[in-house]
């Protein structure tokens, strides 16, 4: 019969006479053992562990190798079996003390016991101005059946729960929460993240973007934002400023002061308030999976990739973190999958999910499914690089929703003109967009982006897609509705396919900035464009511009306006109803302006409401600088009735088949 004790005390104390009848069963080849009920006293174990007598040189660790008070020669030594919880290792998770060493050092004893499965229980506390960390093991399964929570701290940087050069971990369930409204301002009260129209009293300490702030006059804060600068002392000069965000004038009886609306802050000196708080981080790390984790209130970001591989980020939800909701800094092979990104807002970027590679970093192979990004203060999905030294390339994304983002709801971009190699392939197929205070879409200088399927929406003056410098864009098969612009294309671009959307717009459908930067290969095809008070399209200074088998249902001016172009087609296309807006003014449903040349168009079918005042007209195109132009077979449609075509007299224009 088992020997039972109740306690670890109790366990320590075994009596000579139990020990020796441990001792006597070894001989008979079927040892006696101690089942231990729990590790502290009146708190049971759900159920009971089996120590057994060893003679191990081993450590008592607490847990796994116990030192007898009575017997020098034996120790009892845990009969571990493939699953383990921290509480039969001591752990109490009472919410009150950290208790991170003694966590790591079960978690490094059960990793080499070789323990595949370790429960985390209870509330535990993490002091993060210690420096202190859950440092997960390679090869293990955990399950958080409770709750890991930084204390109240002043340090910028920390990890709650480390993957740190691991393979084969994985974390499931739980909650992971940050600092975020208790970090420390120098009286030991917290800081209070920066906020529109707040009142704020003298005294109060006050954080924007990075940069701390003290309350020394009351009043309520502004609209928007103020510009706050941090003001550090530069350590060293040469070669470079030491930090890098020192203030080379710095004088330390220079008081800095901010106003905001009728508050006014003095800036504190020497503190960066920093942005490195992260819930989970999973850094040098392989074949990593968290799954069904919540994670809230990080002063940085809730999951932090950097140099990792082959990992999934599945059903988690990431919520009111400072920073981002979820960054990728360097990878090969991420899947995030079926999870929210919600609510981020504190220091920019603050989106939900981040791929920004440092300088000389790359991101590889990222696939992005079934995932929401709500209520972000910066962009719902943001994928950028820095410089011409770092990558992002094979990004898919399925079935993304972003909503109610403060910036743009999906943005892809580079931060210089010279960078459009940096991002390429990044494939989008199902996007639900609307809400985004910003575009829906806005892409700058990449290369090689297809955004296919879906609806956007939005009742802002923005457009809904914004193209910025952009090269090998494709988007196709959207639904757009929206007040702003359908689609902008701005500055610079070349290879651009808009084919077979549906794009109902308050504006213009389709239009550029109207500027003599270089525009090819732009594809306009298969489109409906509904604009109820400007144009369906409105281009200038193209080349190479094909505009095929639109239906342009309505507009509130011109059909087709276009001007500046060469080497152009304006085929097949079925313009309804335009010139809506105004009917005492006349408009074309095909508008060619400036100069232009080796104009093909050609089978173009029109049709007006009856009954308008004054009758829009088929074809305008009276500019002296259009040569070597053809308009050719242009039909009516149920007989509309038109004002007469405007095409210049030139010998280098041809008109045939003109109704």
């Amino acid at each position: 019969m088992a020997i039972v004790k109740n306690s670890m005390d109790e366990l320590r104390n075994v009596s000579g006479a139990e020990i020796s009848v441990l001792i006597a069963s070894l001989a008979t080849g079927k040892p006696e053992y101690i089942k231990l009920m729990g590790y502290y006293p009146g708190t049971p174990y759900d159920r009971p562990v089996v120590y057994y007598l060893s003679e191990t040189t081993a450590q008592d660790d607490g847990f796994s190798i116990i030192n007898l008070v009575n017997n020098s020669q034996y120790k009892l030594e845990l009969s571990f079996g493939d699953s383990m919880s921290l509480a039969y290792c001591g752990i109490k998770g009472d919410g009150i003390n950290d208790e991170t060493i003694a966590i790591n050092k079960a978690l490094v004893r059960l990793y080499n016991m070789k323990v595949k499965n370790v429960t985390i229980t209870g509330i535990n506390k993490i002091d993060v101005d210690s420096g202190a960390k859950i440092q997960l093991q390679s090869d293990t399964n955990y399950f958080l059946n409770g709750t890991v929570e930084a204390m109240p701290g002043r340090t910028n940087g920390y990890e709650l729960i480390s993957f740190a050069q691991t393979v084969n971990t994985k974390l499931t369930g739980g909650k992971v929460k940050g600092n975020k409204y208790s970090f420390k301002a120098p009286d030991g009260s917290y800081y209070k993240m920066w906020r529109a129209y707040q009142s704020y009293q003298v005294g109060e300490y006050i954080y924007v973007n990075n940069c701390p702030l003290k309350v020394v006059s009351a009043g309520t804060s502004g609209g928007e934002k103020p510009w706050a600068p941090l003001y550090i002392k530069c350590e060293s000069v040469t070669p470079e400023l030491v930090p890098s965000n020192c203030n080379p004038g710095y004088n330390e009886n220079t008081q800095v002061t901010v106003l905001d609306g009728s508050v006014t802050y003095e800036v504190i000196h020497n503190t960066d308030l920093g942005e490195w708080g992260f819930g989970i981080s999973v850094l040098n790390a392989e074949n990593f999976h968290v799954q069904d984790v919540e994670i809230s209130e990080c002063w940085g970001d809730g999951i932090y990739i950097n140099n990792a591989y082959n990992g999934n980020i599945v059903n988690v939800k990431c919520s009111d973190n400072r920073r981002q909701g979820a960054s990728v800094i360097r990878g090969d092979g991420i899947n995030i999958l079926n999870s929210q990104f919600n609510n981020t807002v504190g220091t920019t970027p603050e989106s939900g999910i981040d791929i920004e590679p440092n300088s000389e970093n790359h991101v590889r192979n990222v696939n992005i499914i079934n995932c929401t990004c709500d209520r972000n203060e910066g962009y719902g999905v943001l994928i950028t690089t820095p410089d011409s030294l770092s990558s992002i390339r094979d990004v898919n994304i399925l079935n993304l929703t972003t909503r109610n983002n403060i910036r743009d709801g999906f943005a892809c971009k580079t931060e210089g003109d010279s960078y459009s190699h940096t991002i390429f392939n990044i494939n989008i197929h199902n996007l639900t967009s609307s809400g985004n205070h910003a575009s829906q879409i806005f892409i700058e200088g990449t290369n090689g982006v297809k955004i296919r399927n879906g609806r956007i929406e939005n009742t802002f003056d923005y457009p809904l897609v914004d193209l910025y410098k952009v090269h090998n864009v494709k988007i196709s098969d959207l639904e757009m509705i929206g007040n702003g612009d359908g689609v902008r294309i701005r500055k610079s671009g070349d290879n651009i396919t808009l084919e077979g959307n549906y794009i109902e717009t308050l504006k213009t459908c389709i239009i550029d900035d109207h500027t003599d930067s270089k525009k090819e290969n732009l594809i306009i095809k298969a489109n409906t464009l509904k604009s109820v008070q400007q144009s369906g399209l409105d281009l200038l200074g193209h080349s190479f511009l094909t505009i095929e088998n639109n239906s342009i249902l309505r507009s509130g001016t011109n059909g087709i306006k276009i001007g500046d172009i060469k080497r152009t087609a304006v085929i097949a296309n079925k313009t309804n109803n335009i010139g809506l807006v105004d009917n005492n003014t006349e408009y074309g449903h095909i508008v060619i302006e400036g100069e232009a040349s080796e104009i093909i168009c050609e089978n173009n079918i029109l049709a007006n409401y009856p009954d308008l005042v004054t009758l829009p007209v088929g074809i305008i195109a009276q500019s002296p600088q259009i040569n070597y132009c053809t308009f050719r077979t242009l039909h009516s449609h149920n007989n509309s009735n038109f004002g007469p075509d405007q095409i210049i007299s030139n010998p280098t224009v041809t008109i045939h088949d003109i109704r």
